[in-house]
């Protein structure tokens, strides 16, 4: 530091004690730096600065002098910064003004000097546009339509390498003077150009232009052609039908404020807050807001555990703030945040929950935040499935705590920014989207267009016959789909076409040749109620396409069939393709579509009538039986199997054992040999296309009458006798003892003393035999007391044994009488006398006839008077 001017642009500015010492007491130095080139500006940055406090000091001036502006006096510990010379200093000079006093001396200060260039004034300009601009300036083109864009700049003092670039308002941007470019999206876009010269002394990217174009281009959008339809969409060759055109401009308003969109975390804090902007700029310039009602909404999508924590506030593009929930409200949830709890407690844990819409509005009919809280809220915990309840505030429009009319006056372009502070631990939430609202008759009338229809036409084509206005009538003359151009061209010179396609269809036949369609089906079991009104069948019903098609080709159309004509032309409920008749006869309808389009307008019906034809109503027996007598050589009783019915409305199909027997083709047939008979029987009068058969077995039974033999198995005087019958022959055979029941076995057991006489038949009928035997045994007592019973005692079943002898004691072995097994048999007397009540004793020789060995028997009676 001394006295001095110097031109210099370049070094380093130290205090008189230069960079290692301290400058002295009692100086008073002035120092002017100015720029090496004219044109040029001085500029020093402050690199340290320590003087002693409020007794030195250091003042420094924008100019050449003293005389000067200052900008400031620094003293102590403030550090002057970055010092240029501003733009109206035409000497682009700095002076400095340094004095101490007589005591305490400090370091002093380091400074950086160079020299800077200012930006020149630099104007963008848009000099020709193709297409050019209409009467009120605005570009207007169609999607994907080419504008040329030529600029240039106007400069203060050098345009001399200067770049341009064109920034087209979608996004994209091209260098150059002169572009070409189109847009693929219809809207509203402000196109400006972009200027910077070679000047890097402020900027290193150079010096830019401070103008704006904006000028407006305007992409048309489609029109609406809701209504252009064909009053029916399928028509039969030979109709015709009208298609209306209809068409209608769609307005373009332009989204000023698109929501911020993309999670901002707000994590847990205490006193930190958390900022997002939304960047406006489409409206003019100076526009500000003036009224209340030109905001709509402020809309946040969050969630948030605990509603106590907030602060939310509001900050306009000029710093206007305004708080509009102000804390409170406690641990009431917004959303549905991921918490554990009322009281979360785990704020480490950073998943997001799912976000509701809540709506800051002006004025105060809505409730605000705290206001609207509801109790009962059921929330997952955590990751679920379990949940906890807690306070909650549902989404919809609330009111600020703070009125937004504390906004008035802020500028519309601009950052505005949502800033929410956290206050507590414990808790903490994500903002998913957020939005400022501005009415939209505030916006720029630029920014938004409705598009004039200025012509519609329908494309020509053959088969139009009239057209009446936008309303054509068409007529094809072959099957097929055809297809028509409905043309528009609105006021941007964009041309836009809706097709409408119809769709033209053979039209069927059902039955075309007449004939009535008679499907016969046989009843699948023999009828014998003699109703055949309720006889019912299983039908395929698609074996009947082809009559109901008549030659049509199958696979062009489709064959449904329907319980009612009614529903047959409707089309509705089918039957189902196998389906059982509900009465007999029975009338169905037949549909046919085309198979393209089942159930369209192109189709044809036809009745049919199910008949179920009876089978033949027979019922052989189980069984028939054949007699042969006892050689089996000779038919003794013949079988005759008949059916019962006509020779001339059946025939008849006779197979024994599966092999078919010759000629054997009536109704009746006598078996000559046992085995399996089969017959199939052939209606051939009531229906030659059903021809209804039904086949039935039986069985034929070979047999004959028994050959009998009987023996006792037990000898003569057993305590029980058993009688063995045994037939044989070729029958099956039962027998019965004394005409008594009969039984299969031929054994009888129990038997009593006497004659039998044993009996065997065939169970199939063809005869039987009886045969008599006598078993050997004696009365246990007799009653000889002239009632005519039981009147004398003798020996049952010798009377084949002449030489039997019996004799009769009395109990003291005392010879009473001998007898003759053939002889009348002991009254009770001895020599004329009546012998006395008592048992007596017999003593009987004779031959057992089971050995034919001699054989002698003894034992008791009883006489009873």
């Amino acid at each position: 530091m001394q006295n001095a001017t110097i031109n210099q642009c370049s070094g380093v500015f130290y205090d008189s004690g230069g960079e290692f010492g301290n400058y002295a007491n009692n100086e008073d130095f002035v120092l002017t730096i100015c720029p090496e080139n004219a044109g040029q500006k001085v500029q020093v940055e402050f690199l340290n600065f320590n003087v002693e406090s409020d007794r030195d000091v250091l003042t420094i001036y924008n100019g050449d002098s003293t005389a000067a502006s200052a900008f400031g006096s620094f003293s102590g510990l403030t550090n002057p910064g970055l010092i240029r010379a501003s733009l109206d200093n035409i000497s682009g000079c700095i002076t400095f003004e340094f004095t101490s006093n007589n005591s305490i001396n400090e370091t002093g200060w380091e400074a950086n000097i160079s020299c800077i260039t200012p930006c020149q004034t630099i104007n963008s300009q848009i000099d020709n546009t193709n297409p050019l601009p209409n009467s009120d300036g605005y570009i207007r083109v169609c999607v994907n339509e080419e504008i040329t864009f030529d600029g240039s700049g106007t400069f203060s003092t050098d345009g001399t390498g200067a770049t341009y670039q064109w920034d087209l308002g979608d996004g994209t941007t091209l260098d150059g003077q002169s572009v070409t470019y189109s847009y693929d999206t219809p809207g509203v876009y402000l196109v400006n150009l972009n200027i910077r010269d070679t000047n890097t002394s402020e900027n290193p990217e150079g010096c830019a232009n401070k103008n704006l174009i904006n000028q407006v281009v305007q992409v048309s959008n489609q029109p609406d052609f809701t209504g252009t339809a064909p009053v029916q969409q399928t028509i039969c060759i030979g109709e015709s039908t009208t298609i209306n055109g209809v068409v209608s401009a769609i307005e373009f308003i332009n989204d000023c404020t698109p929501p911020v969109s993309g999670s901002t975390f707000l994590p847990d804090g205490s006193g930190v807050s958390y900022e997002t902007s939304v960047t406006v700029d489409c409206y003019d310039a100076d526009q500000t807001l003036d009224d209340i009602s030109q905001l709509v909404s402020i809309c946040i999508n969050m969630e948030h555990s605990f509603l106590g924590d907030l602060v939310i506030e509001i900050i306009s593009p000029n710093g206007q703030t305004v708080r509009m929930h102000n804390q409170g409200g406690g641990s009431a949830n917004l959303g549905i945040p991921w918490a554990t709890g009322a009281i979360d407690n785990n704020s480490e844990i950073t998943t997001p929950g799912i976000g509701s819409n809540y709506c800051f509005v002006p004025g105060n009919e809505n409730p605000t935040l705290v206001g609207g809280i509801q109790a009962g809220g059921v929330f997952p915990l955590g990751d679920g499935p379990e949940t906890y309840t807690d306070l909650f505030v549902p989404e919809g429009n609330y009111s600020s705590v703070f009125p937004l009319t504390g906004l008035l006056g802020s500028p519309l372009n601009g950052n505005w920014t949502l800033r929410i502070t956290d206050n507590i631990f414990q808790d903490n939430g994500y903002i998913f989207e957020w939005g400022i609202n501005f009415d939209s008759a505030i916006q720029p009338s630029e920014l938004s267009f409705t598009p004039v229809i200025v012509n519609q036409e329908w494309d020509a084509d053959p088969s139009i016959t009239n057209t009446n206005g936008n309303t054509i009538t068409v007529q094809p003359l072959n099957i097929g789909q055809y297809c028509y151009t409905y043309r528009v061209v609105d006021d941007f010179g964009c041309e836009y076409t809706q097709e409408v396609c119809i769709d033209v269809q053979e039209v069927p036949l059902a039955n075309s040749d007449g004939v009535p369609i008679k499907y016969e089906q046989c009843d699948n079991n023999v009828e014998t109620d003699g109703n055949s009104g309720n006889d019912s069948t299983i039908f395929d019903l698609g074996t009947q396409d082809p009559q109901v098609l008549d030659g049509q080709n199958p696979a062009n159309f489709r064959v449904g069939y329907y319980l009612s004509e009614e529903a047959a032309v409707l089309g509705e409920n089918p039957l189902p393709t196998l389906y059982r008749n509900q009465s007999n006869p029975q009338e169905i309808w037949a549909r046919v579509d085309n198979n393209d389009t089942p159930q369209s307008i192109c189709f044809a019906i036809a009745p049919i009538t199910l008949q179920v034809n009876p089978l033949p109503a027979f019922n052989l027996e189980p069984q028939y039986n054949i007699c042969f007598d006892r050689n089996g050589t000779e038919v003794i009783d013949l079988a005759i199997i008949n059916i019962g019915l006509s020779d001339t409305d059946y025939t008849f199909e006779w197979s024994y054992n599966g092999t078919l027997i010759p000629d054997e083709i009536r109704s009746s047939l006598v078996p000559s040999q046992g085995g399996t008979y089969t017959v199939t029987v052939t209606d051939i009068s009531t229906s030659a296309l059903t021809s209804c058969e039904f086949t039935q077995s039986t069985e034929v039974i070979e047999s004959s009458p028994p050959s009998l033999v009987l023996s006792l198995t037990t000898r003569a005087f057993a305590d029980t006798h058993e009688i063995e019958a045994v037939a044989t022959g070729m029958g099956e055979y039962e027998y019965n003892i004394d005409n008594g029941p009969w039984q299969d076995s031929g054994t009888f057991t129990n038997v009593s003393i006497g004659t039998h006489t044993i009996t065997a038949r065939d169970k199939n009928g063809c005869g039987l035999v009886s045969k008599s035997i006598t078993v050997i045994d004696y009365p246990l007592f007799f009653t000889p007391n002239g009632d005519g019973r039981n009147e004398t005692w003798n020996i049952v079943g010798l009377n084949n044994q002449p030489s039997a002898k019996i004799y009769i004691f009395d109990r003291y072995g005392k010879l009473l009488k001998q007898l003759s097994p053939s002889g009348n048999g002991w009254d009770g007397t001895f020599n004329g006398q009546l012998m006395p009540s008592s048992d007596y004793w017999f003593v009987v020789e004779f031959q057992e006839p089971r050995t034919g060995e001699p054989q002698e028997f003894r034992a008791h009676f009883t006489l009873k008077r």
